[in-house]
């Protein structure tokens, strides 16, 4: 064992050696620094082998090394072994087994980016900004963030417990949640939730999304829709040319729509709009929050640098990374980051790992001027800020999530849809269906202290008939009920009932302070 060890140390040097070498022969004084660095590198690689207290594996050293290297880049970058080439290829289909939320590494931390709407992390109730501090009981902290997934994923059916630090919560939170097939749907839900309003929810940029988004758009100025709001909410991205195309339905024809800056020519990319407003020039609104990334922050910047619509919300993510995944051999590859995105301004989405980025960017904090007929100022944060910004820290109650947890809603909704065979679109929940749900929650064993079912009463009504409508009219009905009771989209709507045009729309601002 000893010796084929000592084998695979000589092939690794020699390896090295000649990259090395060749990096030499491009730049000598620069890259004879690095053939030092890596020659130095060899000898201890070489001693550790030979002189460590115990037995040694160099060919996990030399792998602990490469993600190390990779880490210090940023938390995206790494080294992908043979397991992790194949969940990372399976994901990419868009369906896979897990629990169906978008993750990333911030401060350290596997943090949540945003749960896929009706998928068991959605239904557990997950938000944006949970750190995920223990995996079935194992901390978290100093895994990488493919370790953390692979975690979490496994086969249907089965459950693991994630525990979870919230802000504003001061206990860790445990959440045993069974995994399912994830199948992400990117539009889930479209209509006019008032005369003239269409309302468009996209939860991925999956393939194909913006030729579905182009169908949409036509339908609702079809169904009399004058103005829209287009909802990317908890959107953690996708597919850079989905993100252009969806652009595309909203910029004038010709416009930059985002830009790739890197340090190589073909990692320095502009995109323009090529087909232009679907159905012309109408108000808009997007909404966004910190569960938006990435693509979807690559719409609302362009929609926000050409003064085309406001921006509603929270502020996003600041995932502006470009990736692409390099094969090394039939079974292991590298995702590397090679480039960043910016808004047509010129700002940068990213503020990954902000205080090591700002070291690297100094567009940081810089100011810009939109550029759209109003020529606004704006600056450059890292991420999209909205125009109007929406403060709404709606805090599910202990007993709620307990409900929820362990799945009562559904299977409430179950029986009562069994119960009440004619159930209509307008249909309500009563006090004698709460008193009855209530009784069926304590017979699943849930404790209910004093008046605290009274005190969430709003939220489990809301919840419930959500979970009903769902049942008989799948994932749309329980679009219909949320949609009646989200604060964020009654903000919208009261701010385009009086904008007939983009140029209302924007007078608003200076009217508008809404908090």
């Amino acid at each position: 064992m000893k010796k084929y060890k000592k084998y695979v140390v000589v092939v690794l040097i020699m390896l090295i050696s000649i990259i090395g070498a060749q990096w030499v022969g491009a730049d000598k004084p620069q890259k004879q620094t690095l053939y030092q660095s890596l020659r130095r590198f060899n000898d201890i690689l070489r001693i550790v082998d030979y002189r460590y207290a115990q037995d040694v594996d160099p060919v996990e050293l030399v792998n602990k090394a490469i993600k190390g290297m990779l880490s210090s880049l940023d938390p995206y970058s790494e080294y992908m072994d043979e397991k992790t080439y194949k969940e990372f290829m399976i994901r990419t289909t868009g369906e896979y087994g897990g629990l169906g939320f978008e993750v990333g590494m911030v401060n350290g931390w596997v943090t949540v980016i945003s749960p896929f709407e009706g998928t068991p992390a959605w239904r557990a109730g997950l938000k944006p900004g949970d750190r995920i501090i223990k995996i079935d009981g194992v901390s978290t902290k100093g895994i990488t963030l493919q370790e953390a997934v692979n975690k979490m994923r496994g086969k249907p059916g089965t459950k693991v417990t994630i525990t979870i630090d919230r802000e504003g919560v001061d206990e860790p939170i445990d959440l045993t949640i069974e995994r399912a097939k994830i199948k992400i749907e990117p539009i889930p839900y479209f209509g006019l939730i008032d005369k003239d309003i269409g309302y468009i929810r996209i939860s991925a940029f999956q393939p194909g999304v913006g030729n579905r988004l182009t169908k949409v758009l036509k339908e609702l100025y079809e169904m009399g829709a004058k103005k829209l709001i287009l909802d990317l909410r908890g959107n953690s991205g996708g597919f850079l040319n989905e993100a252009v195309n969806v652009a595309d339905n909203f910029i004038d024809k010709g416009c930059l729509i985002v830009s790739e800056r890197g340090q190589t020519p073909s990692a320095n990319r502009k995109f323009y709009a090529k087909v232009g407003m679907t159905v012309g020039e109408f108000p808009l609104i997007v909404l966004v929050n910190r569960g938006s990334a990435s693509a979807s922050e690559i719409v609302a910047g362009a929609v926000q640098d050409w003064d085309r619509g406001l921006v509603v919300g929270d502020t996003t993510f600041g995932k502006g990374l470009v990736q692409t995944i390099v094969p090394i051999d039939e079974d292991a590859a590298l995702k590397l980051t090679i480039a960043r995105y910016y808004t047509p301004c010129g700002r940068c989405i990213d503020k990954t790992d902000t205080l090591r980025f700002m070291l690297r960017n100094p567009t940081l904090g810089q100011e810009y001027q939109t550029l759209g007929k109003f020529k606004r100022k704006i600056k450059s944060t890292g991420a999209i800020i909205p125009d109007i910004v929406l403060e709404y820290n709606r805090k599910m109650p202990q007993l709620v999530r307990g409900i929820a947890q362990k799945g009562l809603f559904m299977q409430y909704a179950s029986k009562y849809v069994g119960e009440h065979k004619a159930i209509k679109e307008d249909f309500k929940i009563e006090e004698a269906d709460l008193k009855e749900f209530k009784a069926f929650v304590e017979d699943k064993g849930i404790e209910i202290k004093g008046e605290e079912f009274d005190e969430s009463k709003d939220m489990i009504t809301e919840l419930l008939k959500a979970s009903i409508a769902e049942n008989v009219w799948g994932i749309k009905g329980r679009y219909k009920v949320l949609i009646d009771y989200d604060p964020w989209i009654k903000e919208a709507k009261n701010i385009l009932e009086t904008a007939s045009s983009v140029d209302q729309l924007f007078a608003k601002l200076s009217k508008n302070k809404i908090k």
